[in-house]
Order: C-alpha cells, then sequence, then structure tokens
C-alpha cells in the first residue's frame, strides 16, 4: 500500500507541474466536498493524486504506529480511504474526525488501536467539516475552527453508533459505517437548517475526459495484484516450492467463492495473499463494467472501483458481486436512465455491498437485491443533503432491512434464519 501511494504522488508531479498540483491541491483541501464533489475537477488530476497518496500514506502510517496485525479489514479500510480521497475527503476534512475517536478512546480508557477502523472509515462525513469551516458567512477563523470542534464532536460519537447499526442488517450490508454515517449526516442537516438555518445545497462538480489514463492506472493495479497473489513465494528457490505455492494461492482464490461474504468474513486470515488475486478480478470488473457501460472514470467512479476492490479482502467475490451488479445495471435500464449517467454508475458500482445478500440468499435474490439498491440510492441521499460520502451503503441497509424478512417468510426457515441475523 505504501508503494501504491507513492506511485501516486509521483505521478501526479509527472502529470502536472509542481505549480499546477500544489495550486489545485489547495483548492480540493479548501473545498466544501459535499457530494458530489470530484477533486479530479476541482484541482486537477495531478491535485487528485497527490490528495490520494497522502490520505493513503496517512492510512498506512496509523496502521504501522499502531501495530495492527494484517487483516481482510484494515486491507480494506486503507483501498476505501484512498477510492475516497479522489472526491470528498482530503487531509484537512479527515484529521479532525479521526481525532474525534481518538478523544473517545481516551474517554473510555481503551486502546486507539481497537478503534482503528472507525477511526480510518469515519471520513465519511468529511464533508460535515468542509461544510462548516467553509461557509462564507462568518469570519474564516471561526468558520475553521468550528468545523474542526464539529468535527471532533463526531469523531466522538462515530464509533458507538457504527458498533450498534451492524444490528439493523445483521452484517449484509457491508457497507455499515455507511448507515451509520448516514444517521449522524442525516441529524446534523436537520440541525444546520433548523438551528443555523443553513441551507445546505448539493454539489455537482464532475469530471471527464481521463478514460485512457484511470483505465491503465486501474488494470496496471490489478495486474500487480495478481502478480501478488498468485506469486508470493517468487523469491523461493526451489522450482517445486514456487509451484506448490501458486497453487496454493490459486486453490485459497477458489474457495473465498464459497464464503457468502457476510460481516465479517476475513479473507485474508483465511487464505492470506489469495486475497490479492480476488482483488485484482474485482478491480478489473468494476474497471471493465465502467467502460462497457460508457461511463467517464471519474473520481466517484474511481471510488467504487477501488471500494469493491478493497473489499475483497473482505465479503466480496465475483460470485456474490456479479448478480447484484446484474440487477443494478438492469434497474438502470428499467428506469429509462442511461447506466452511464453518474448518479446510475455509480450505484451500480456501489450496489455490491448487498454480496452477501446474494452469496447467502443465490442469484435470484441478489438481482432482486441490486436492482432495488439503486432506486434507493438515487433518493434518500436527499434527506442528509449530501454529507454522507458513503451514501450507497445507508441506502444499502434499508435494502437490506427490507428484503431479510421477505426472505425468511419465503424460505420458512424462520428458526434458522433468526440465527443469522443475531
Amino acid at each position: 500500500m505504501l508503494g501504491v501511494n507513492l506511485a501516486f504522488m509521483a505521478a501526479a508531479f509527472i502529470i502536472d507541474s509542481p505549480e499546477d498540483v500544489f495550486g489545485g491541491f489547495i483548492k480540493i483541501i479548501t473545498s466544501r466536498s459535499i457530494l458530489v464533489t470530484d477533486y479530479i475537477e476541482v484541482g486537477g488530476v495531478g491535485a487528485a493524486l497527490l490528495n490520494v497518496s497522502i490520505v493513503g500514506i496517512f492510512s498506512v502510517a496509523m496502521v504501522l504506529r499502531l501495530g495492527v496485525k494484517p487483516g481482510g479489514a484494515n486491507i480494506m479500510a486503507m483501498w476505501l480511504s484512498i477510492g475516497f480521497a479522489f472526491f470528498g475527503k482530503n487531509v484537512f476534512n479527515m484529521l479532525p474526525l479521526t481525532t474525534g475517536v481518538w478523544l473517545f478512546t481516551k474517554y473510555c480508557k481503551m486502546p486507539f488501536s481497537s478503534y482503528y477502523l472507525s477511526a480510518m472509515l469515519v471520513a465519511t462525513l468529511s464533508p460535515t467539516i468542509s461544510e462548516i469551516a467553509f461557509l462564507g458567512v462568518f469570519s474564516p477563523v471561526f468558520e475553521i475552527a468550528a468545523g474542526v470542534i464539529l468535527g471532533f464532536f463526531v469523531g466522538f460519537i462515530f464509533p458507538v453508533i457504527s458498533a450498534e447499526s451492524v444490528k439493523v442488517h445483521g452484517g449484509y450490508n457491508l457497507y455499515n459505517m455507511g448507515f451509520a454515517g448516514g444517521l449522524i449526516a442525516t441529524m446534523l442537516a436537520t440541525l444546520y437548517k433548523s438551528l443555523l438555518g443553513i441551507e445546505i445545497t448539493s454539489a455537482s462538480y464532475v469530471s471527464g475526459g481521463n478514460n485512457f489514463f484511470f483505465a491503465v492506472l486501474l488494470y496496471s493495479l490489478s495486474g500487480v495484484m495478481l502478480i501478488i497473489g498468485l506469486f508470493s513465494g517468487i523469491f523461493k528457490f526451489r522450482t517445486e516450492e514456487f509451484k506448490s505455492g501458486v497453487r496454493k494461492s490459486f486453490s485459497g482464490f477458489l474457495k473465498i467463492h464459497g464464503h457468502s461474504g457476510r460481516l465479517a468474513t476475513d479473507y485474508y486470515e483465511m487464505y492470506s495473499n489469495s486475497i490479492y488475486i480476488n482483488m485484482a478480478v474485482l478491480c478489473s470488473f468494476g474497471t471493465t463494467l465502467a467502460l462497457v457501460l460508457n461511463a467517464q472514470i471519474s473520481g466517484p467512479i474511481l471510488a467504487g472501483i477501488l471500494t469493491m476492490t478493497g473489499f475483497g479482502s473482505l465479503g466480496k467475490h465475483i460470485k456474490n458481486v456479479f448478480p447484484i451488479a446484474l440487477g443494478a445495471v438492469a434497474s438502470a435500464y428499467a428506469n429509462q436512465e442511461n447506466p452511464a449517467a453518474l448518479n446510475q454508475i455509480t450505484s451500480i458500482l456501489f450496489a455490491s455491498g448487498l454480496a452477501p445478500i446474494a452469496g447467502m440468499f443465490g442469484w435470484v435474490w441478489g438481482f432482486i437485491a441490486g436492482f432495488m439498491h439503486v432506486n434507493v440510492a438515487l433518493y434518500i441521499g436527499d434527506i442528509n443533503g449530501g454529507l454522507n460520502l458513503y451514501n450507497n451503503g445507508f441506502a444499502a441497509s434499508f435494502v437490506a432491512l427490507f428484503l431479510l424478512p421477505i426472505i425468511t417468510i419465503i424460505k420458512r426457515d424462520w428458526h434458522s434464519a433468526k440465527d443469522k441475523y443475531r
């Protein structure tokens, strides 16, 4: 991950001049960052890559500093961090939130390492900080200070809310932090309007024309992960050991597909480096899906693809993702919408958060979940004004909450299902 982020940083200065990179980076960290604020459009490709690399390096440094054992959860979180650093999350608006989680651990006298996932994924609420810090009504110093203090508070309450929210969907929504973020963002949006008179307006900064560059980047990442997954024993000099390692890695990749993916199914703990083959397949699938649908690969779409990639270590595989994606694409066509439109393609990519439904109950229910998700995701973000970056995670919880009782009734297996939902 450190290598990936340093490569992004190098690419930033190869693509654009230092003046453009740093100038664009200032625009990024001072933007409102509300949905949809594509940092590629705001600051340029180089500046966006610089932001991604800094956010990514921070995430790597945190898990190293805390001595967190490598696992599917932190691998997923690091990929999610760099994905959303293409739109909505930057080094300014994430730090107060992370600090708030740290303050929570101090208050509870718990080790920060126990809450590192919350500290990394609380950035779903990054726009709530930027919205206040760059409101443009009061003095800049007052607004920034208010935004930072708000970040401390939001980060402080996030761990307990996210811990409880998983009970709502029983682990069938992989984007649990998005549901927690949606609840908090909805409360904040109502307070902004009622108490402060702040009318939150959505943004629409979306880039285009970069398909070739980002397709090459994503397929290259897939290639690197495939090599790591298959040839993790590449430095072994004995031929038989090398061949055995390759067979073992591929065997682990195949075994991953036997799991439903329900939270928390840690593929890394079970199959080690085989997860990188799975992640490579998902990265290639997401990229190809976007290109086949003729979408412009922008910041939000990059976030969708990299999120799908990251969860290849924790819950997703092509077997449980494909029916969800198929249902989501069918929904776009059924609604007589262009699936390449930003709101459609992002919902299609992020719908795979419901992959455990397909993994547990089969392709038909996966198709239905994907179909429903697109429709719900298109409208549910209105209630929190775009303050929650993981809006599709918020939507997915409602789909899961709606579908699971119906599946239970139809399957007539209440006692078994009840145990699964605990």
